[in-house]
């Protein structure tokens, strides 16, 4: 495959990544505590080649790799920047004010991180996620006996007037480095610092909503699909002309 063929693959698989990650913030613009995703390029560098897989000593495998410019690396990113605040009037829903604290959950693969306070209890009377995530407090999970549950400004959680537990919540001084778990979920990256525990700052009756923007999103859609489009039609007609190329070379001549 000849560099045009490359760039042109390149930039349409680019833009096919970027469809599915946009239409995935949509469809999470109204999901409490979702931080959208965005892709990420940058040109792939001749070590990520296959072609430095097999080199060896080979002196002409990194110059024709040099030649064929355009062909990227894709991968996502989150935003972090906090999303909007939704007074919601129910006791149970808690929105963190600073942007780098995270409530802490216990899921079957360890301690997990959300900024997603929209909480419920289960029939064990435990505080939980909208997936049944156990949320964990300064002493463990946190369960409650009684009624009339609240929870405080300091992330205290109380029942009947009586304390329960006291929410867990973590800060990490830069949030881009946490991995992805689900769409509002996120666990330490490979060899990151484990989190300070700090004092809860909460908004009661609040969430923090999606930070997707719908309109920009829907630009971001009609823009991707168009250059997708481009692309493809770039590949067609790039393969048009090998082929008449290789048609001319092999006619004999009379």
């Amino acid at each position: 495959m000849e560099r045009g063929s490359y760039t042109a693959a390149s930039g349409g698989f680019y833009q096919m990544r970027k469809l599915e990650v946009v239409n995935n913030n949509l469809a999470n613009v109204n999901t409490a505590g979702f931080k959208k995703q965005m892709l990420v390029g940058d040109v792939q560098t001749f070590d990520q080649t296959l072609a430095s897989a097999v080199a060896k000593n080979d002196p002409y495998a990194k110059k024709d790799h040099e030649r064929s410019p355009g062909v990227m690396n894709v991968r996502t990113a989150t935003d972090f920047t906090p999303g909007p605040i939704k007074n919601t009037g129910n006791p149970l829903d808690a929105a963190l004010r600073h942007p780098n604290d995270f409530f802490v959950v216990e899921t079957a693969d360890g301690e997990q991180y959300t900024r997603a306070g929209n909480f419920t209890l289960n029939e064990g009377g435990d505080l939980v996620t909208q997936d049944g995530s156990r949320v964990l407090g300064d002493g463990g999970p946190i369960s409650v006996n009684g009624a009339n549950v609240t929870i405080t400004p300091d992330g205290g959680v109380r029942a009947n007037g009586n304390a329960a537990g006291r929410l867990r919540v973590v800060r990490f001084e830069d949030p881009s480095t946490l991995e992805r778990t689900g769409d509002t979920r996120f666990k330490l990256g490979a060899g990151q610092a484990a989190p300070t525990q700090v004092d809860a700052e909460v908004e009661p009756e609040a969430l923090e909503m999606s930070n997707v923007t719908a309109v920009s999103s829907m630009i971001d859609l009609i823009t991707a699909n168009r250059a997708f489009d481009m692309y493809t039609r770039s590949a067609r007609s790039i393969d048009e002309m090998n082929q008449m190329a290789i048609g001319q070379v092999g006619r004999r001549r009379g």
